[in-house]
């Protein structure tokens, strides 16, 4: 009996241990009397308390999140069903700070088949769970950033299996998501590029080595056209392929001038090949021909790469005469750098391997200065399959290299320009705020010094007087306010604004309490319809909203009891009437209309500009900001706001900002 004593006491004893550096909390819960027994380790888990007080099961229940209960409830009942526990769920710690946990558990019965007991044990899963979310966060911008690019992007997975395409190959080629990731890509190239794009493509998946390969595509249209398409296998720091990240890039023009070369050259090597066989009748024959072109620098090198033939383009893109040039090594064109990378070698190296070598660069003309040019060398062989040299043909594609070149540096200055006005943006915004801020000191010795003296010295003042300070203290009154609203302005910027997921609703409770005073005495309730919850900076949204609700506010009808409308929906570009969306991005659509006084239409954009009123100063109150900083706001989202209006009917106002 000792023994099995000893035996049990060590088993729980190699458990304890095996439970404490799992870090694993553990339960016994009765299912018949609520009563619960549990490890230290489970308190830490659901509240963050490190200690030994016990809690009963509804006090640790009281952890789970709201929003959550619902999930650990029927995690419960269908435990009762299957015999096991098994739920993830948020708990909210007594500090307040949200953490994920994972339950499982199972059940056990009495004689009566009934749930007796239930043990189980909870596991921390907080950092899964936000490593989880900085991987979706990771893959949203990497879809971000390759659905703005006009190249296709496409991933696979180890196996090759296409699994993501960007925007680009939907738009070319007219399919859907379902149609390509069903090797419905493969339809698109062109058939005879097929068994070998297959071949090719298999071969980088075996080796790993990276996938290179030119093939046409089909367009929507039915065109085809010519791709580059290149893959990358991307490695866990063990060196196992994870996936492959590919590209392709339309090179149908530089292909239509591959093909042209290609045509000219097989037609001077054929030639070329007929001058072997017949020395003297070739030899004119080719002169001639090779004399007729001069926008492309045509020679022949013998298999060592010194210069044989020189034609008249040859010299007026390279500067050297036939008598300068010919039995000179063709390495002469090339800088100095591209000499000591023995590049010359290498193309011809190439060009005997695989019959053509293709190279874009700087090459040297006579008086030293560099051109960009684009070099095709072609091998040529006799009928018995031996190089007996090479043909090489040169483009001289200086202009274009410089207009290229000229786009770069426009970008570079134009980024630049973007950063300078970021700067004098922040300085403006900075000086207005302080500017402001200073204003206030003596105004506000104005407010006090005419307070006090209507206080203290009005029986030394005439009605004129009395009446001349009112009118001073109603000016720096509206001096206040104006201030105020420069500040509210100056502020409404976005280098430190957080967007933050808010559900609008609570955005407008906030400013009916603000408003709480001017609605009462309206007998005003705000009807709310449809509410979204969508990516904001939420004080900013607040002031928009605020803004907004108070100018209907001041210019309601005083026969008419006013009567406010908020709706929201969120929906793809193309389904609103409005040009400026772009069709394929979701947008939040936030609607607010009253019955007010209204505006013409005519002024539907001037409203939104710093100090424009419609109305006089004596008939409204307002600094003419407040829309302003409305605008300012929705620019802040990157979004778009329209204002419509009838005279004496109304006015709404459409709100469309990018669900992020």
């Amino acid at each position: 009996m000792w023994m099995v004593f000893k035996k049990t006491e060590e088993n729980e004893l190699r458990l304890n241990i095996i439970l404490e550096a799992s870090e694993l909390g553990t339960w016994d819960l009765n299912l018949k009397t609520k009563e619960i027994d549990y490890s230290e380790r489970l308190i830490e888990i659901m509240s963050g308390y490190k200690g030994t007080d016990k809690n009963k099961h509804q006090e640790l229940v009281n952890y789970v999140h709201p929003d959550d209960l619902v999930i650990r409830e029927k995690a419960f009942q269908d435990a009762f069903i299957t015999g096991i526990l098994h739920y993830e769920a948020r708990v909210i710690w007594h500090d307040k700070s949200i953490h994920w946990m994972e339950a499982k558990g199972k059940v056990f019965y009495d004689e009566n088949n009934k749930p007796e007991k239930l043990i189980g044990a909870l596991r921390d899963i907080t950092y899964e769970k936000n490593h989880q979310n900085d991987l979706q966060e990771s893959e949203q911008k990497f879809r971000l950033l390759a659905n703005s690019m006009p190249q296709f992007i496409w991933t696979a997975d180890i196996q090759g299996n296409l699994n993501y395409f960007n925007d680009a190959v939907f738009t070319y080629s007219g399919l859907s998501p379902e149609e390509l990731l069903s090797n419905g890509w493969l339809e698109m190239v062109h058939p005879d590029e097929r068994t070998e794009n297959i071949k090719v493509w298999l071969n980088a998946i075996t080796t790993g080595n990276n996938f290179l390969f030119e093939h046409r595509f089909r367009r929507h249209d039915g065109e085809y056209r010519w791709q580059l398409s290149r893959a990358i296998p991307q490695l866990n720091e063990e060196g196992e392929i994870q996936m492959w990240v590919g590209s392709s890039t339309d090179i149908q023009e530089q292909k239509m001038f591959t093909n042209e070369l290609e045509k000219l050259v097989k037609e001077r090597t054929k030639e070329l090949s007929l001058i072997n066989e017949s020395l003297e009748k070739s030899e004119e024959r080719y002169h001639l021909m090779i004399e007729e072109v001069q926008d492309y620098a045509i020679l022949y090198i013998d298999p060592k790469g010194y210069v044989q033939n020189w034609n008249l383009g040859a010299q007026k893109i390279k500067g050297y005469k036939a008598e300068e040039i010919i039995g000179k090594n063709f390495s002469v064109f090339y800088t100095v750098a591209d000499q000591k990378e023995n590049l010359p070698q290498e193309l011809l190296k190439i060009a005997k391997e695989k019959g053509k070598a293709q190279h874009e660069g700087w090459r040297v003309r006579k008086n030293g200065k560099l051109f960009w040019a684009n070099v095709v060398i072609t091998a040529v062989r006799n009928k018995k399959n031996e190089i007996i040299g090479y043909s090489k043909v040169t483009h001289d594609l200086t202009e274009r290299k410089k207009a290229d070149d000229k786009i770069k540096l426009t970008s570079l200055q134009l980024k630049q320009k973007n950063e300078e006005l970021e700067n004098a943006n922040k300085e403006l915004q900075s000086f207005a705020y302080i500017s402001s801020h200073d204003l206030q000191e003596p105004l506000r010795k104005i407010q006090t010094f005419s307070s006090q003296i209507i206080d203290n010295e009005q029986h030394n003042l005439s009605q004129s007087g009395k009446e001349k300070f009112q009118r001073m203290q109603n000016a720096a009154q509206r001096m206040q306010v104006l201030i105020n609203d420069l500040l509210s302005y100056s502020r409404t910027g976005i280098q430190e604004a957080k967007f933050e997921k808010t559900d609008l609703s609570t955005i407008i409770e906030k400013v009916e309490d603000d408003l709480k005073e001017e609605l009462e005495d309206k007998h005003l309730n705000i009807e709310i319809n449809e509410i979204c919850e969508v990516n904001i900076i939420p004080f900013q949204f607040r002031q928009l909203i605020y803004n907004i609700i108070s100018n209907s506010i001041k210019f309601a009808k005083t026969d008419v009891p006013l009567a406010i409308k908020v709706t929201c929906k969120i929906a793809k570009g193309e389904s609103f009437n409005f040009d400026r969306l772009l069709d394929n991005v979701n947008y939040c659509h936030i609607r607010i209309s009253d019955n007010g006084i209204g505006f013409e239409q005519e002024f539907s954009n001037k409203i939104f500009e710093v100090f424009q009123r419609l109305h006089g100063r004596n008939e409204y109150s307002g600094t003419g900001i407040g829309l302003a900083i409305v605008k300012k706001i929705v620019d802040n989202h990157e979004g778009f706001i329209r204002a419509t209006g009838n005279l004496n009917e109304g006015a709404t106002f459409d709100i469309y900002i990018p669900v992020r």
